[in-house]
């Protein structure tokens, strides 16, 4: 039902007639404000969210006491909008002057306008807030106003004659009964941040932080996160989190650790649902690096007893980052005695061990040592390269350590000189003097036209005026053996017998001489 509130602000009472309108119109007056007395309370009670019972047993509202009739049509208004207007006492012909107009309501209400006519004698300047001139009419607009608010006007008009000038403004409204009805939209978000690169030993730190976004609870709230394969969390490849309820405007944040078992890219999706069928996505990526070590080896195939000899480690890292703490180890070969090293190379108990520190990828580095031997044989070089985070290396290699023989060929006559027909006794000694066995050693002997041979000793055979011993099978280092022959002087002269020495070892011939006085 529509309740305009129209109360006319000048009403006269000159005469017995009008004076019965006069009444009737203020009882007509009271029974509206009683009405609206009862609607402006019931639009109260409910915004007080006090629930209302239409229910036919519940007795009516109490109404209001009707209002006390009215004297002046100054008096403020009565009804769902109370209006009061005012303006000075006196104006100045010619000159401006303010009206007001203040409107409060006594309930919620709609389609609220204001009018308000300029008076005859006055013309309109200006309003404000500023109205809609209609003919002599000043119109506002109003629209809704709550239970108890109030809006003021100013208004200035200007003077143009002398006079009593009488301003009167009307308001109109409808009641205006609300319910209410919260439109929510539930909304979640999930966030998930890790490192975007790590090392493989390294673990990859992943947070989770879901927020309800929207404007409603949300209940049993779960994400779930199912790692990519060969990324791991406790032995785990799914994980599961309960963040229960959360309000609007609250978040709630996981963390864990996961572990990757190999390098590459890993791409990480985690989801979040609820029980209001709200749900999202979160994706991140984590590219893993290793170090790869890699190590080579290189001796000298062969060396000499006695001579030093070097050893080289080439140590890189093939990887797609950075070692943190590269170490070399080589254990020293019993037999060996070790030198030096380079690259802050050190003995430690019976290895060798290079303390490298950080090596860059794609970065190699050179490792020199050096030996030597007292004894022949072969050895071998192990080495083995580590790190924090990458897998252990290994490489080898060999010497060979041999010696060298060195055979000295000593030879005498005794007695020396001899006369026509005597003879002497010629010895021959061969001694190894170096550091290797030789084998297959032939002594021969050559006597010139002085002197023949008569016989020899070990074997020796005298063939003309050439004697040969049977070959020394092995002798080893600081060994040696002795021939002996007998010479007879068949022409005086000074003679020179040759010893000529051949072996495995050393396969030219060494020759000496020994000179011999016949007379």
């Amino acid at each position: 039902m529509k309740n305009k509130t129209n109360i006319p602000l000048c009403l006269r009472n000159k005469s017995a007639t009008r004076k019965k309108i006069w009444l009737a119109s203020a009882l007509g007056c009271a029974l509206a404000i009683a009405w609206t007395g009862c609607t402006t309370q019931q639009q109260q009670q409910r915004q007080k969210a006090q629930p209302t019972n239409w229910s036919a047993t519940e007795p009516a509202p109490a109404p209001e006491p009707a209002a006390a009739a009215k004297v002046s049509c100054a008096d403020p208004t009565w009804g769902l909008i109370r209006m009061t207007k005012a303006m000075p006492a006196e104006a100045t012909l010619n000159g401006e002057f303010t009206a007001s107009l203040s409107l409060t309501a006594q309930g919620c209400a709609a389609n609220v306008v204001v009018r308000d006519n300029v008076p005859d004698g006055a013309t309109y300047v200006r309003s404000e807030p500023a109205a809609t001139v209609d003919g002599n009419q000043l119109v506002w607009n109003i629209g809704e106003m709550d239970a108890g608010q109030t809006i003021n006007a100013k208004i200035w008009l200007k003077a143009t004659k002398e006079g009593i000038l009488v301003n009167c403004a009307t308001v109109s409204a409808d009641p205006r009964v609300c319910a209410e009805t919260r439109i929510v939209n539930p909304a979640i978000q999930l966030t998930k941040t890790e490192p975007n690169e790590v090392c493989i030993c390294d673990p990859i730190p992943v947070t989770l932080v879901v927020k309800n976004i929207g404007s409603s609870k949300l209940t049993t709230v779960k994400v779930t996160d199912t790692l990519p394969s060969g990324l791991t969390s406790v032995n785990n490849a799914s994980l599961v989190f309960d963040a229960g309820s959360l309000a609007p405007g609250e978040s709630k944040e996981f963390k864990f650790d996961a572990k990757a078992s190999s390098p590459g890219k890993y791409v990480n999706t985690a989801d979040v649902t609820s029980d209001q069928g709200v749900n999202a996505k979160a994706t991140a990526s984590t590219v893993v690096h290793q170090p790869v070590l890699a190590i080579t080896c290189q001796a000298r195939e062969q060396q000499f007893i006695g001579r030093t000899f070097d050893v080289a480690l080439t140590v890189a890292n093939t990887g797609d980052t950075d070692t943190t703490g590269t170490q070399v180890i080589m254990p020293v070969p019993s037999g060996l005695t070790f030198k030096s090293a380079t690259a802050g190379g050190h003995a430690s108990g019976d290895n060798l061990v290079w303390d490298l520190g950080a090596l860059p990828m794609k970065a190699s580095k050179e490792l020199g040592m050096t030996f030597t031997s007292a004894s022949a044989g072969t050895f071998t070089f192990n080495a083995t390269a580590k790190d924090t985070c990458a897998e252990q290396a290994s490489t080898s290699c060999e010497t060979r350590i041999v010696g060298v023989s060195a055979l000295l060929l000593e030879k005498a006559d005794n007695p020396d000189p001899i006369e026509l027909g005597e003879t002497t006794t010629y010895t021959v000694k061969v001694t190894n003097q170096g550091t290797a066995d030789d084998t297959n050693i032939k002594v021969v002997v050559k006597f010139p036209a002085e002197i023949d041979p008569v016989n020899a000793s070990n074997g020796g055979v005298v063939d003309g005026k050439t004697v040969t011993f049977p070959a020394y099978p092995r002798l080893a280092p600081k060994q040696a053996f002795e021939y002996s022959v007998v010479g007879k002087g068949v022409k005086v002269g000074d003679s020179r017998v040759t010893f000529i020495r051949t072996s495995d070892g050393i396969p030219n011939e060494t020759t000496a001489e020994e000179s011999t006085r016949v007379y």
